[in-house]
């Protein structure tokens, strides 16, 4: 099983030239995107820590990228009509399971995130990782053969890392705090980009080529 992490990525430009080449160059492991209006960065691991292994991700693209701001986890939000597209469904039945007038044999169809807008323009947002493990659990729709996201809390506990303040190392070096691991990355990457050679974190696998999609 692969765990897909796409992260949101800030001061990247993915159509200046210098940076095309940083990231073909050094993060081609990467399937970076723009979308929304947001560059995302998503990372694909089959670590039995995702998380360490994320931050460790976050750090080679700091480390590459030094203006790059990784802030935080994508959580892909989506509509109900954005579901029905997703799985192929009608919007009436995928409607139906939201309001829970449709009889299921578990449990009820994930809480909504959010709601956008109010009265009869509202529209309530769920994350697309938890509408799938729903999916699959009750409907053995399996939309996303061999991939998996991470929980809402080790989602909570990623942005928390990110969001931690960095501090520089005896070593003038930049660490994350408190992810197991990390320093010895920090070791590989400084080594790779001295030798001009694409970095490869020691505690992750990338599986997917990168490049811009």
């Amino acid at each position: 099983m692969e765990t897909h992490i796409p992260l949101i990525v800030r001061n990247v430009d993915l159509d200046d030239d210098s940076t095309a080449e940083q990231l073909a160059l050094n993060l081609a492991d990467f399937a970076w995107q723009e979308a929304g209006g947001q560059v995302v960065a998503t990372f694909f691991t089959t670590s039995s820590d995702p998380v360490a292994a994320a931050a460790a991700a976050a750090l080679c693209i700091r480390r590459v990228l030094p203006q790059a701001s990784v802030e935080r986890v994508d959580e892909q939000f989506v509509s109900l009509a954005d579901i029905a597209a997703r799985a192929g469904l009608s919007h009436e039945a995928v409607r139906l399971w939201a309001a829970g007038k449709r009889r299921t044999t578990g449990a009820p169809f994930p809480v909504p995130r959010a709601e956008v807008g109010q009265g009869r323009t509202a529209t309530k947002i769920w994350t697309w990782p938890e509408v799938l493990v729903w999916l699959e659990a009750h409907y053995c729709l399996d939309l996303e053969p061999d991939t998996a996201y991470l929980t809402a809390r080790q989602v909570a506990h990623l942005n928390a890392l990110l969001q931690e303040p960095q501090k520089k190392s005896r070593q003038g070096r930049w660490q994350p705090v408190a992810v197991v691991g990390v320093t010895r990355t920090l070791a590989v990457v400084d080594a790779a980009l001295e030798e001009d050679v694409t970095p490869r974190p020691t505690v992750v696998r990338y599986a997917v080529p990168g490049g811009r999609r």
